[in-house]
């Protein structure tokens, strides 16, 4: 089952919004409606701070795992409330507790009216070495068996989706004409998914693996077999970077060279998630082994010079990217209009995010394009407002959209300072839905993946970044004639036309 709006309403009620860290009752870091573990693991610590948005997220993040926990604990039929009821009581003693707990063995053994009885047994916790009642506590359980007892439900559920990799059951290799490798998804004998990996190296394909975790095996199809028909989607590596604007730098570096342009070559790395070390024009070890990180990453293991930290011509080309020049969108549309445009490719990177292209207009003319993501792997299913629900973990709806200002976690243009905790990183947009008609998703923003190359690749609704470097783009932007609209057109028809 999934929660309803109903549930999310009741948390915040009993924990409130607090946007700096703060103790709890019990002496825990907290911080947002109750967070004290962030979507990527990490403890909430004194001293953090975050926006009203990342509140929603962690909280919507938080209800959706709990809701897929209880799901497989809760062993009898609950109408919506009691699941509600049952989720918002999870969220504040953890999914431990309650599966240990006897409201849970009453609930299976079908006996509601006693397991509404338990709510009111948890009302204690232990204040400086002391266990004693709280009243919060007490008011709280009284809401959460008042809606347990309710009947009806006045609220729909927020649906989730099964995705396309987890109906998969197996995967199949082929190699095409073009000596590409191409991996087909099956779901017994119907075919789910075909992706085709532009580069071939060990870890990209190891990487589409966990993408079907329902899938039991691979296996490669004999030489003879064709490849069933259907749409193929492209998969990169996030090295296939967006082109921009590239210094006049030629010198060729290597270790012991100093100087401006050993800085330049730091920064770059750096903002591109490579560690030079201290930006100090210096090519020691460290920006030495952040070249030679750069150059597989870029160009995969070509030749042994290619494994190397030299620094030549071609290097410093695809330092800044050297991708074709950017085409038009499909349909020209005539305006004079400053407007950002946000539309899907059949691209999709080695995580499962599909690629999007994030394009900047300036009096009508597109100027730049980013490579961005949206949504969570498994969760990419493109919706309009209307059909788009929250806590869903997918894409932003199709529509128009207000671009707010920058907001920085620790100063204007600091990229290496505080950051907003999560997947954040140190600045964000917020945005906020226009038209047509509403939408239930919020807490949508345009920040940098921060946690990408920690295990936690793609967001949770919001635009993102690859990198820094991009995201300084599209500040650029921003800074250069100030556009407050993004229209968002996924093909379904409901995008206004700037």
């Amino acid at each position: 089952m999934q929660i309803s709006q109903n549930c999310l309403d009741l948390i915040k009620k009993w924990e409130k919004l607090v946007l700096n860290a703060y103790l709890d009752p019990v002496g825990i870091p907290t911080i947002g409606y109750g967070t004290i573990r962030y979507p990527n693991g990490q403890a909430v610590r004194l001293g953090d701070r975050i926006s009203e948005r990342n509140a929603e997220e962690y909280l919507s993040e938080e209800c959706r795992k709990i809701a897929l926990e209880i799901s497989q604990l809760i062993k009898v039929p609950v109408n919506q409330n009691q699941f509600d009821a049952l989720v918002s009581f999870s969220y504040n003693v953890g999914t431990g507790a309650f599966q240990g707990s006897t409201l849970l063995k009453k609930l299976n053994q079908g006996n509601y009216r006693g397991a509404a009885n338990e709510f009111s047994r948890w009302v204690n916790a232990v204040v400086n070495g002391i266990k004693q009642k709280l009243p919060g506590l007490v008011s709280r359980r009284a809401d959460e068996k008042k809606l347990f007892l309710k009947s009806g439900a006045d609220k729909k559920p927020l649906e989730d989706e099964i995705s396309e990799q987890d109906k998969a059951t197996w995967l199949e290799g082929y190699r095409d004409e073009n000596k590409k490798t191409v991996v087909v998804a099956w779901n017994q004998g119907q075919v789910v998914e075909i992706l085709t990996l532009e580069k071939f190296n060990k870890e990209l394909l190891a990487s589409i693996f966990p993408q079907y975790k329902n899938a039991k095996y691979y296996v490669n199809a004999p030489a003879n077999k064709p490849i069933p028909p259907g749409e193929r989607i492209s998969v990169f590596n996030i090295s296939d970077i967006s082109p921009s604007e590239s210094p006049k730098l030629n010198r060729v570096l290597l270790r012991g060279s100093e100087g401006d342009d050993v800085k330049i070559l730091q920064k770059r790395l750096k903002d591109l998630d490579f560690s030079p070390g201290e930006i100090d024009g210096f090519f020691g070890k460290k920006t030495e082994l952040a070249v030679i990180e750069f150059k597989k990453n870029y160009f995969g293991i070509i030749t042994p010079n290619f494994t190397t930290g030299i620094v030549e011509s071609i290097t410093w080309k695809k330092l800044w990217g050297d991708g074709p020049p950017i085409s038009p969108p499909p349909t020209p549309i005539t305006t004079n209009k400053n407007y950002l445009l946000l539309t899907k490719t059949s691209r999709k990177d080695k995580y499962g995010c599909y690629v999007l292209n994030l394009d900047y207009f300036k009096y009508g003319k597109l100027q730049d394009r980013l490579e961005v993501c949206c949504g969570a792997p498994g969760r990419q299913f493109f919706r309009t407002a209307a059909r788009s629900r929250a806590m869903t973990g997918e894409p932003l709806p199709e529509g128009k959209w207000y671009i707010n200002d920058l907001v920085w976690a620790d100063g204007k243009d600091n990229y290496y300072g505080r950051i907003f905790q999560s997947g954040i990183g140190p600045v964000t947009v917020p945005l906020d839905y226009i038209e047509p008609g509403s939408t239930e998703r919020s807490a949508i923003e345009i920040h940098i993946d921060w946690n990408r190359n920690y295990g936690s690749p793609g967001t949770v609704g919001c635009i993102a970044t690859y990198n820094i470097a991009d995201y300084k783009r599209f500040v650029s932007w921003l800074r250069d004639v100030n556009p407050r609209d993004l229209y968002v057109d996924w093909k379904l028809g409901t995008s206004p036309r700037p």
